[in-house]
């Protein structure tokens, strides 16, 4: 299947999946097509910056920076996991209940969390390298440092999202999320950042052992 063909599919999935879930899903777990509308939406625009050739680099890089900005509500899913609590998956017996309710809603979250995340993730590595592409210095291989810049600030993005409870969109009321990013900075979100990098550099190494066993074969 060509590139053109999946990208036309993870479209067709998305667009599929937050439609159906915000017409199905009216309990705890509504949040489901804002959040998942949140996460395809870096993943369209990365699309853009993957394959469409940029005739100015400032227009590039202006794209680039909205895309870095929802970028970490793709990632920001896996987190909503700890949100299948709320489905009381024990029974009085101490074991996990056979509920088919509880084993959909199992499949809708961590389903289009694994792929929003793993979506995102490809073609981030992608859109990198093509930034350092418009680097004027390329004489070094400055690929890991701005992976490694990349990654702290999505777990950034990650922590504003999950405990301060603000989106991306919140950008478009600076007045009310100032005051909350400036007080946020502890030894806390720190350590939870840095658990956010290593989460990233995990998806990553799994992406790098599928290549090179696609290229063994």
């Amino acid at each position: 299947m060509s590139e053109r063909a999946w990208r036309w599919g993870i479209r067709l999935f998305f667009w599929v999946y937050i439609g159906l879930t915000a017409w199905l899903i009216q309990d705890a777990f509504s949040f489901l097509a804002f959040n998942t509308l949140l996460a395809y939406i870096p993943i369209e625009i990365g699309f853009w910056l993957q394959y469409h050739r940029f005739r100015w680099p400032i227009v590039f890089w202006l794209t680039a920076l909205v895309w870095l900005l929802f970028y970490p509500n793709a990632p920001y899913i896996l987190t909503d996991f700890f949100h299948l609590s709320l489905l009381r998956p024990y029974g009085f017996s101490g074991l996990i209940r056979n509920s088919l309710p509880l084993w959909t809603h199992f499949l809708l979250l961590v389903g289009i969390g694994l792929i929003s995340a793993g979506v995102a993730q490809i073609g981030s590595e992608r859109i990198l390298q093509r930034m350092l592409a418009y680097w004027p210095n390329r004489r070094h291989n400055w690929l890991p440092v701005v992976r490694l810049a990349f990654y702290i600030l999505v777990g950034i993005g990650i922590y504003i999202g999950r405990f301060l409870r603000l989106h991306t969109f919140y950008l478009l009321t600076p007045d009310l999320i100032w005051r909350p990013i400036m007080q946020m900075w502890s030894w806390h979100m720190a350590g939870f950042v840095g658990l956010m990098v290593i989460l990233q550099y995990i998806i990553w190494a799994l992406m790098v052992y599928s290549r090179q066993t696609k290229r063994s074969d």
